[in-house]
């Protein structure tokens, strides 16, 4: 709650610093690049974190098959149920509101168009940093660090921390600085609302047909998907039931259905469309996901997706308790 607190708190600030100087645009050349950099960081210690975490190394090969399994499941029919409810409210694949304004669907096409570049570097951006991450802290993190993994594991967290702090005060800059956010989303209006619980049905309904196909029983299932990507949470309370196995599993999930979002996000964005990329990323769609969504799409759909992972981080520390009884 503290997190989610500050993380209101920064983009509320952007966004007023932001509103203020709208009449210097010229700045987003010097933000976007501060915020890619800080991208390619942040992912980076991502990597080194996870690549150095035994808890992950070592569950690999038992429970990797399902968790992949899982996370590929819950991730696709979570972004199909995005799609489903945009073609339902009547929202187009770039997050507009379907009406007689011609122009303004066309000034969002070229706009998308114009984007493809960028959307592409961001990709490669991502997947360069955490695979560069992932390797160091697998292969030398241990070595260099030995007998101080605890003091590397706070450092890097501070870093990540201290990174997602400055993303999400930029993304309230360039949204203060867009000026129409506000706009836009009143066009929306409280169907916005039927996203996060449309995406969060979805991930259940991957997780029962996971429980037909795989060696893990339907009240489990649900458990896992039920932490929604949010693996500092998630697992602990599964482990607290005693089930160890299922804990495992839901912090192999969680992680790599933040790394896989990380990934597929600008992807899915550019080729399939943006409400169906924020359903990828389930509750992190207000966290680590966030600034890859602004950058993948705009900053009125940044908005969409805080709402969609704060009301799937709300639920994770209440559903899975009901679920596990």
């Amino acid at each position: 709650m503290k997190d989610l607190i500050t993380y209101t708190l920064l983009a509320i600030i952007g966004y007023f610093v932001g509103s203020k100087m709208r009449e210097h645009r010229w700045v987003t050349k010097w933000t976007g690049r501060i915020q890619t950099a800080a991208i390619a960081i942040l992912l980076f210690t991502m990597g080194l974190r996870m690549g150095s975490n035994n808890e992950v190394t070592d569950h690999l090969s038992s429970i990797g098959l399902i968790s992949v399994a899982m996370t590929l499941a819950i991730m696709l029919l979570s972004s199909l149920s995005a799609a489903l409810t945009r073609r339902c409210i009547g929202m187009d694949r770039w997050a507009v509101m379907q009406n007689r304004e011609v122009d303004s669907l066309e000034e969002t096409v070229t706009t998308d168009e114009k984007s493809g570049k960028a959307q592409t570097v961001m990709a490669v951006t991502i997947l360069l940093s955490v695979m560069a991450g992932l390797l160091c802290g697998y292969f030398f993190v241990g070595s260099l660090f030995a007998g101080h993994m605890d003091r590397f594991d706070f450092c890097a967290g501070l870093a990540v921390n201290l990174g997602l702090f400055l993303l999400l005060l930029l993304i309230g800059f360039n949204m203060g600085l867009d000026g129409t956010v506000l706009e836009n989303f009143k066009k929306v209006g409280a169907k916005i609302l039927f996203f996060p619980f449309a995406i969060m049905a979805g991930a259940f309904l991957a997780a029962a047909l996971c429980s037909l196909l795989m060696d893990i029983d339907l009240r489990q299932s649900f458990a896992v998907t039920a932490g929604f990507g949010w693996y500092s949470l998630a697992p602990g309370i599964i482990l607290e039931r005693g089930l160890a196995r299922c804990a495992a599993i839901s912090f192999m999930h969680c992680i790599m259905r933040e790394y896989f979002s990380l990934l597929l996000v600008p992807i899915v964005a550019k080729k399939v469309g943006y409400m169906e990329a924020i359903g990828l990323c389930g509750a992190t769609a207000m966290g680590v996901c966030l600034p890859i969504v602004e950058k993948s799409t705009r900053g009125d759909v940044t908005i969409y997706s805080f709402i969609s992972g704060l009301i799937q981080t709300v639920s994770v520390p209440i559903l899975i308790p009901l679920i596990l009884g």
